[in-house]
């Protein structure tokens, strides 16, 4: 059963501005076939031009800049795994289907379930002083990407949530002597979020 592939994981950033690129492309054109974007294509296009522009920006290794532009990147890859999401749906396997929105199909697969509770996850800070933390869990093979969240430790608001296509992830610019919460879920084929037990830390 085809599925769309994402291809967000350790590309180049004009790598994931082509891909982007074409869906809104492909996306617009056969607007007929995808009647309902979620997320909508205006959001895909606002997600491109800000990623575009902090590229841009960025290529002059203002460090401040560099973290704008690394947000941005994610801030993209969510709307382009929303709209995966999305295609899938109306696609039900179909190939050519998957290439009318811009997406390439993957190779065939089973279904694998509701993904498993994530094990073995691990914070840790690599330098001191940096406000950075490392987050490695246990890699999942028929994880899609993993699922990142974050938040402040008391506060009870929504939970920061970042896409990776690897089990690891490194947060920067993080609030020193903050303490933060933090989990993980795998993103399967089955849209069930099962996340791992929460791990509390201090950034320093």
């Amino acid at each position: 059963m085809k599925k769309p592939t994402l291809q967000s994981g350790e590309k180049s950033a004009a790598k994931l501005l082509q891909y982007a690129d074409n869906i809104l492309l492909k996306m617009t054109e056969n607007a007929d076939m995808f009647p309902e974007p979620d997320p909508t294509l205006a959001e895909l296009d606002t997600a491109i031009g800000g990623f575009r522009e902090a590229v841009s920006e960025a290529s002059y290794r203002d460090m401040r800049k560099v973290e704008v532009k690394n947000q941005l990147q994610a801030a993209l890859r969510e709307v382009i795994y929303g709209l995966s999401l999305y295609v899938d749906r109306v696609a039900q396997g179909n190939a050519a289907t998957i290439l009318a929105a811009g997406f390439l199909p993957s190779k065939d697969s089973t279904p694998t379930g509701i993904a498993p509770k994530p094990t073995d996850f691990r914070v840790t800070l690599p330098r001191v002083n940096s406000q950075t933390v490392a987050l490695r869990v246990k890699a999942w093979a028929p994880a899609r990407m993993y699922q990142f969240e974050y938040r402040k430790v008391g506060t009870d608001g929504d939970w920061e949530r970042v896409l990776r296509s690897k089990s690891i992830c490194v947060l920067e610019g993080l609030e020193k002597l903050q303490e933060y919460e933090f989990r993980v879920a795998y993103v399967g084929t089955d849209p069930t979020v099962t996340y791992s037990d929460a791990v509390r830390s201090y950034v320093l």
